[in-house]
């Protein structure tokens, strides 16, 4: 494997960007044709890395092995990753960004707050089904191994992230409480209530994507388990409409085709080819 075999798809990929001005990913805020030139390799270098963790695993990863399958020298490669551990945090970057692409999406939905939060649920589940590898690289690039090794640019760049992350879910209980669909809860909770979502959605799709041949997962629908997981927190918040009042597995079902249909086709034709296991309706 080489940078040139890298299909045309996923270098086009690394050019979806956001509000310079808001966001730290990477392609609008480089002025020059070199800097934009150094961000594509490094990206393309990311891509690279991210193919080899899938053929041969987190520990199967080296800066060796990624300076094999590419065109550049060591000392290039090394200008962009000053370790192994750089590279994972690199990588986690990525998928945050991703993630933040997709978080934007869903937040598009027509719907009510709760209706929004369950697209948030759809994107994460939908991020960990089309880029798996990466789903894990954000939580391995916070182990105390990596992160001590990984550059201050980097991690200064992860805490955006995780800002711009948890900002779209905090708007949404500030939208519930004005609507009047989250009541009895102070400003101050947002975060504690934002960390209880994400610790659901994570929690439950790690499990399925980690443990699906466990016989107790076999046993579940994965979509409407996570749903009825989330419905089940959602509902001890008393954040209305209660799932006894409201559809929301239509809600559920309205998100994938009136937001991710493109993706929801990527991820088929990728389960298709590979014979991965893993559906979102």
């Amino acid at each position: 494997m080489t940078i040139r075999q890298l299909d045309d798809s996923s270098k086009m990929n690394f050019r979806i960007g956001y509000d310079a001005d808001k966001s730290p990913c990477l392609f609008k805020k480089f002025k020059t044709k070199r800097q934009q030139a150094i961000a594509e390799r490094e990206q393309v270098l990311l891509c690279l890395a991210e193919r080899l963790m899938e053929e041969h695993g987190f520990s199967g990863l080296t800066m060796d092995k990624l300076v094999a399958a590419c065109d550049y020298s060591k000392g290039t490669v090394y200008n962009h990753f000053s370790s192994k551990e750089d590279l994972l945090s690199a990588l986690c970057i990525k998928a945050m960004q991703t993630e933040l692409q997709l978080f934007h999406k869903a937040s598009n939905f027509k719907g009510n707050a709760r209706e929004k939060l369950l697209a948030l649920c759809f994107a994460y589940r939908l991020h960990a089904l089309l880029h798996p590898t990466l789903f894990y690289c954000v939580l391995t690039s916070k182990t105390p191994a990596v992160a001590e090794r990984a550059s201050q640019e980097r991690l200064d760049t992860q805490f955006v992230l995780e800002q711009q992350l948890a900002e779209v879910c905090n708007q949404l209980f500030v939208l519930a409480m004005e609507d009047g669909d989250l009541q009895g809860r102070e400003e101050a909770e947002f975060a504690q209530l934002s960390f209880a979502a994400w610790a659901m959605a994570f929690g439950s799709t790690a499990l399925m994507l980690a443990a699906s041949t466990a016989q107790l997962v076999q046993a579940l629908e994965e979509e409407k388990t996570l749903m009825f997981n989330m419905n089940l927190m959602l509902d001890g918040m008393q954040w209305l409409p209660l799932s006894s009042e409201f559809d929301y597995w239509d809600s559920w079902q309205r998100v994938g085709m009136e937001v991710f249909a493109d993706e929801l086709s990527t991820l088929k034709e990728h389960s298709k080819h590979s014979g991965a296991k893993g559906r979102i309706t």
